[in-house]
């Protein structure tokens, strides 16, 4: 049985707040800013504030595979680059026509642009995925941009450059030594290099200025003991780790996200650390991690795609870790299939839902609200005030 494969498609089938505190599971408030949108999956905020979205798209009525794990997906130029300006729910395509992989009619499970993020100079940078051996891309589809980092300008008309074939790079080198198989999921950029996970290839890959590619770690495969209700498995059984979404820390190190692989245990799941050098486990006990960021206070938000995948359970949440290493959950209800976070400079929180639905896809908003008793509190006083003034005054007649 390969894996990879397996993986790939069952997994991707307050008191009185400032506007940077942290935002506390007591006191949020949860707006739909934007909805019916195509599989979206990762979002960046642009210099000026507005989001940055990608839509994998729906698919189309091109060419037909098989996916990781025997799902046909289609192929039609439905993927996107979409903006959504923050304050009043405005959006707007900025790009389309982008290479889109999804199940047909339905359009769900779409692979096409994975992720965005803005360099420090506000270059943008945007990955493609694929899900499955590279040949495929090449022999089948003949879509070279699937699995491949890309440029985008949006000066003018907006446009975009192939950047580096990340697929290529899985299919010359295997970095895990596992079957190959290549789905680029999320990207970071940092003094001009770029990383890039590779959720098919278990790799971080390093993308220099000239676009030569590095793998600089290899998640290991983690043998686990999979659950009772599947029959006939071996025990333990080899896990892939399938890395996600990734941010980069107040110390300038890569956090990486695990969604892992079938059979999806509960809690099994971790944040990574890239130190320079090695990968070391940062948060562990987490489940189907899908993305990661970092907050204004330091605090590292952790969503998850999937409470318990093979029960069915398909609710996902929102956990922040404090600076200090506490751990609470922000949101567990009304996520579902949860794909994308980002989180504004004034701490605000957006949430890509329902993100492997076709035209199903929502963009949320998470904010902080007063706490009763703080703001009772600042009534008290304000009327402590008057009342002082009202003192002052009379013996001043």
């Amino acid at each position: 049985m390969n894996n990879k494969k397996l993986t790939l498609t069952l997994a991707l089938t307050v008191g009185f707040v400032s506007p940077t505190a942290p935002i506390l599971a007591a006191n949020i408030s949860t707006t739909v800013l934007a909805s019916g949108l195509n599989n979206p999956r990762g979002m960046t905020l642009g210099l000026e504030g507005q989001l940055y979205i990608t839509q994998a798209g729906r698919g189309g009525n091109g060419t037909c595979i098989l996916s990781g794990g025997q799902s046909q997906v289609c192929y039609g130029p439905t993927s996107a680059i979409t903006r959504l300006h923050t304050t009043t729910g405005a959006t707007e395509v900025l790009i389309d026509n982008l290479p889109s992989l999804a199940q047909q009619p339905s359009g769900n499970e779409g692979i096409g642009l994975q992720d965005l993020y803005f360099d420090q100079s506000g270059q943008l940078f945007g990955i493609i995925g694929l899900g499955t051996h590279p040949d495929v891309r090449d022999n089948t589809l003949g879509i070279p941009a699937f699995g491949q980092a890309i440029a985008i300008d949006l000066s003018g008309t907006p446009s975009w450059s192939l950047k580096a074939d990340l697929v290529n790079f899985e299919r010359d080198n295997n970095p895990d030594g596992d079957g190959v198989d290549s789905n680029p999921y999320s990207l970071v950029v940092q003094n001009g290099v770029i990383y890039a996970t590779d959720a098919g290839g278990n790799s971080l890959l390093r993308v220099d200025g000239n676009g030569d590619i590095t793998a600089i770690a290899a998640f290991p495969v983690r043998l686990v003991t999979p659950p009772p209700f599947i029959p006939n498995l071996p025990n333990p059984f080899p896990m892939q780790a399938v890395p996600t979404g990734m941010a980069i820390g107040p110390d300038n190190q890569l956090y990486i996200g695990q969604l892992t692989g079938f059979p999806f245990p509960v809690g099994g799941a971790n944040v990574y650390r890239f130190n320079g050098t090695n990968l070391e486990e940062f948060a562990t006990g987490f489940t189907n991690i899908i993305d990661l960021a970092f907050a204004p206070d330091g605090s590292l938000y952790v969503l998850e795609y999937a409470s318990n995948f093979l029960a069915g359970d398909f609710s996902g949440q929102l956990w922040r870790i404090a600076p200090n290493g506490t751990r609470q959950s922000i949101l567990d209800q009304g996520l579902s299939f949860p794909t994308g976070l980002a989180i504004g400079g004034d701490g605000a929180i957006y949430v890509a839902n329902q993100g492997f639905v076709g035209g199903q896809g929502q963009i949320l908003k998470i904010t902080s609200t007063p706490e009763m008793t703080s703001v009772i509190a600042l009534g008290v006083t304000a009327l402590m005030g008057l009342r002082l003034r009202s003192k002052k005054k009379s013996t001043s007649l």
